[in-house]
């Protein structure tokens, strides 16, 4: 729900939801063998965050525990987005894909309702507290050039904010609601981090 728009930016209240995420690291590959039984192959393996979204969608597409096929959502998010993997190791981080799970998993128990992921998949299952989120949307391919360009775009706006300020250790998010088809000038990305007032 959007609270506020200011000049360049929005303010929005989200409600709690469950996701499907997997770490980011540059020593898993996208044709990785062992990784058959858990991941979803991908059409454009050389992308960057393949292996990733191949074991989210995995998982989705019924490599879980229940053999159970889900809905897939969008957007697909990226913490730490704008950061090298290397580089967010390097600070003592990580850098996360995650696919938001369907609606009827948001519940508190919804981690532990939902078909549990595969052993050796590197998938995990957590429920986001939601919250306030400052948010700036952008077109075009979010390489990471643009997206470290739009993170400093929002960070600069947020500094001038006279009632809200970033969460303390919160990260940026990558929102992407598009798949890597879509030409540029159709995409929709998001830029956002959690906030709170001042």
């Amino acid at each position: 729900v959007v609270a506020r728009r200011k000049a360049g930016y929005e303010i929005r209240n989200y409600e709690p939801y469950s996701v499907c995420t997997v770490e980011m690291k540059s020593s898993v590959k996208a044709n990785d063998e062992k990784r058959a039984k858990t991941d979803a192959k991908v059409s454009m393996p050389q992308l960057s965050g393949a292996s990733s979204f191949g074991a989210l969608a995995g998982y989705l597409f019924g490599k879980n525990s229940e053999e159970t096929a889900m809905k897939m959502t969008t957007p697909v998010l990226t913490t730490n987005a704008g950061l090298d993997v290397d580089d967010a190791s390097s600070a003592g981080d990580t850098k996360e894909m995650s696919f938001v799970l369907p609606s009827n998993y948001w519940a508190k128990d919804g981690t532990t309702r939902a078909p549990q992921p595969l052993d050796g998949s590197g998938v995990r299952l957590q429920r986001d507290d939601g919250g306030t989120r400052a948010t700036l949307m952008f077109g075009g391919f979010a390489n990471k050039a643009e997206v470290k360009e739009r993170k400093a775009q929002l960070l600069s706006l947020l500094g001038g904010d006279t009632d809200y300020v970033m969460s303390e250790g919160a990260k940026i998010t990558l929102s992407q609601y598009n798949d890597p088809f879509t030409p540029p000038w159709k995409r929709l990305n998001e830029v956002s981090v959690k906030v709170t007032s001042k």
